[in-house]
């Protein structure tokens, strides 16, 4: 279920007192909306994903197109090759994830084309860890190869469809699942009650605020550790 702006607005009113939203009006909030979605999936790159089809180039090094709405921010994951860009359904080889650490020691030579020959089809990838929109892929390709790709994306900021100043007008999604609408309702009162206003309260904006970076600490940190870029299987 999506969350919808609206409803986050109408919640952050009644919980600032504030439910005819004067003192913060609803252009605030979608704009401390907006910037709660944006630093979830900076914390959490998997709460907005999509699918994407990579057409790989010669060699062991490949980058994520940036082309396409939304932009692709991060990589996730390499999951499998593709016999056809038109039918993703004649999906072949499985792709794994390892790291440069496990490659090397295998096969320090595995850059090499005349060591470990070019194919079409990978096996095995992992991100750059300077670069999460390059990655690197076993063995070198040869041009040839597609591969189905997991990318992180940032969603549409939250738009008002009529007057800014009705609450109807923000009845749009968000672009997160309902899982995430508690954070985003902590960081908007965090910043509702920052603001050098007669109404900020700085108390309840360190509460709120920590209320928002343990949820997305702790999904980060169990990301993170899942993470194709730090696992260390071979």
């Amino acid at each position: 279920m999506a969350i919808i702006g609206s409803d986050i607005m109408r919640r952050a009113g009644i919980l600032l007192l504030d439910e005819d939203h004067v003192r913060w009006t609803l252009l605030e909030l979608a704009e401390w909306i907006n910037d709660a979605v944006r630093a979830i999936v900076i914390a959490k790159p998997s709460a907005s994903t999509r699918d994407i089809v990579i057409h790989l180039q010669a060699g062991t090094l490949q980058n994520v197109p940036t082309d396409g709405t939304p932009a692709p921010q991060q990589l996730i994951s390499i999951t499998r090759n593709l016999r056809s860009a038109e039918s993703p359904r004649l999906a072949g080889r499985a792709i794994g994830p390892t790291s440069r650490a496990a490659l090397d020691a295998r096969e320090p030579n595995w850059h090499d084309e005349r060591v470990v020959q070019r194919r079409r089809e990978v096996k095995q990838f992992f991100v750059d860890v300077e670069d999460p929109l390059r990655f690197w892929v076993y063995p070198g390709n040869d041009g040839g190869g597609l591969v189905e790709a997991i990318v992180s994306v940032l969603p549409a900021p939250l738009m008002a469809a009529g007057d800014t100043n009705l609450l109807s007008s923000w009845n749009a999604a968000v672009g997160l699942k309902d899982v995430y609408a508690t954070p985003i309702l902590d960081y908007v009162l965090y910043r509702a009650q920052s603001k050098d206003d007669t109404g900020a309260n700085p108390g309840r904006a360190a509460t709120h605020f920590q209320a928002f970076s343990t949820a997305l600490g702790i999904g980060a940190d169990a990301e993170g550790r899942a993470s194709p870029s730090t696992r260390r299987n071979g």
